[in-house]
């Protein structure tokens, strides 16, 4: 039994490492190993966050950049429309490398600025439900979101996500600049009344 479930697991791994593959454009040779390193930690930190809180496959090489991020419930997350993880890393990275490669080619940063445009933009959260890909999807069909039921969701979810965040920061300015002015009050009082 227990060799079959690491059987079924590796076997898992594979499946979704294969479903990213890294972009042409893209020399992971010019990325030194200890940044690769760091991408692979962000992008185990956010795999979780993406599920919901639970990932049951969580792993990141930075040798190879393969990654694999399963959710609790059995589903492969599709990280791509997401920062810190390798794919938004990639993309990032790749842009960079786009432009250097096109130092006096306005023409030529202009294609690299428009790829540059399908890096991830969501902020995973704690609350983040996971949008999955199927298992033998290409990682053009998952960075769209397969279907439109998927992609109406995910919008809803990023706007939904958005808005929280904007009122959640507006709330807390609201409470440090109020916090700001108590406290300065308070001294205003006190050094009064010890005058």
């Amino acid at each position: 039994m227990w060799s079959s479930r690491a059987l079924v697991s590796a076997a898992l791994v594979a499946t979704v490492a294969a479903n990213y593959t890294l972009p042409s454009g893209f020399d992971i040779n010019q990325v030194d190993l200890s940044e690769r390193g760091s991408w692979c930690t962000a992008e185990r930190n956010t795999c979780p966050k993406i599920c919901g809180g639970i990932a049951s496959s969580n792993s990141c090489d930075p040798q190879s950049l393969s990654f694999s991020c399963v959710c609790d419930n059995g589903t492969t997350a599709n990280v791509e429309p997401y920062m810190q993880t390798v794919p938004y890393f990639v993309c990032q990275k790749t842009y960079g490398q786009c432009i250097t490669r096109h130092p006096d080619d306005l023409e030529g940063q202009e294609k690299c600025k428009a790829s540059a445009k399908s890096c991830g933009t969501l902020n995973a959260t704690e609350t983040s439900s996971s949008s999955s890909s199927s298992a033998t999807g290409s990682s053009t069909a998952s960075a769209t979101l397969a279907t439109t039921t998927q992609a109406g969701d995910s919008s809803a979810t990023a706007s939904s996500t958005g808005s929280a965040t904007t009122t959640t920061n507006a709330a807390a300015l609201m409470v440090q600049e109020h916090s700001t002015s108590l406290f300065a009050a308070g001294l205003f009082f006190a050094l009064r009344y010890v005058l």
